[in-house]
């Protein structure tokens, strides 16, 4: 679960809702910018699924007392969250191998899973995992491993430009952006069209996000689902309850060049 705290209410952004939308920023990735066409569905059902794992644990939000707040995925307790990533990847995996590896790669990228022993104990056996898949899917020259690694870079990318759009106040300026993005989105040196360089992405209004340079085939849409768990209400009734209460909400933006 995503959460962004305001004085007066928690904004919750499933973990699903946003990978949906880091799919969405890959089915528009511009075609002559995208290596290995003929992987391109598998590329983005990885994107688009990466998160799934999380869907259990975003259908019943847990209060961290401690921050009185929510828990989100930046606290949330290792052993459940790190079960739920195994269990996420192999659905994944399930629908797609490649997808399923990209997903697996994408995990044992994040640099805190080693400070634990549930965590520890993850990375070796999706070590095993992408042993194994890499062998099934016969990856062993030199291209198809750079062709690999620049789908696990679009992966990263989508997931780090959809969660700007989670993190950040619709139509905030860069002074008030989460500090992630104040100083740009870190481009891949695998992406020819901007190499060593970082993407800066603006508020232009409430409901328009210009992106620069632009990886698109043309400007589009993405539509973000949100619960909105006013602190009021959650002081009266709990985090339950307010969580089953909150409609289902919907934040349109148009990102443009």
């Amino acid at each position: 679960m995503i959460v962004r705290e305001t004085p007066a209410s928690f904004y919750y952004i499933s973990q699903h809702d946003h990978a949906r939308v880091a799919g969405v920023l890959i089915e528009h990735w511009q075609p002559e910018y995208f290596e290995g066409a003929a992987l391109r569905p598998e590329v983005e059902l990885a994107v688009q699924q990466h998160d799934r794992g999380w869907i259990p644990l975003d259908a019943a939000p847990r209060w961290n007392e401690q921050h009185h707040a929510p828990y989100s995925f930046l606290d949330f307790p290792a052993e459940p969250k790190v079960r739920h990533y195994q269990q996420g990847i192999t659905e994944v995996e399930q629908l797609a191998p490649y997808a399923g590896l990209l997903c697996s790669l994408h995990y044992t990228g994040f640099p805190d899973l080693a400070k634990t022993e549930v965590g520890r104990a993850f990375l070796l056996a999706e070590e095993l995992r992408q042993q194994r898949l890499q062998q099934e899917l016969g990856l062993r020259t030199n291209a198809q491993q750079h062709q690999l690694d620049f789908h696990l870079q679009q992966l990263k990318f989508a997931d780090r430009l959809s969660l700007y759009f989670c993190l950040n106040e619709p139509g905030a300026d860069k002074a008030h952006e989460h500090p992630w993005y104040r100083d740009g989105i870190p481009f891949s040196d695998f992406f020819s069209f901007a190499r060593h360089q970082l993407m800066q992405a603006y508020w232009l209004t409430k409901d328009q996000v210009r992106v620069q340079p632009f990886p698109f085939d043309e400007e589009f849409i993405i539509r973000l689902r949100y619960r909105e768990l006013p602190k009021e209400q959650l002081a009266a009734v709990g985090l339950t309850q307010c969580f089953q209460q909150a409609s289902v909400q919907e934040l349109r933006v148009q990102v443009v060049r």
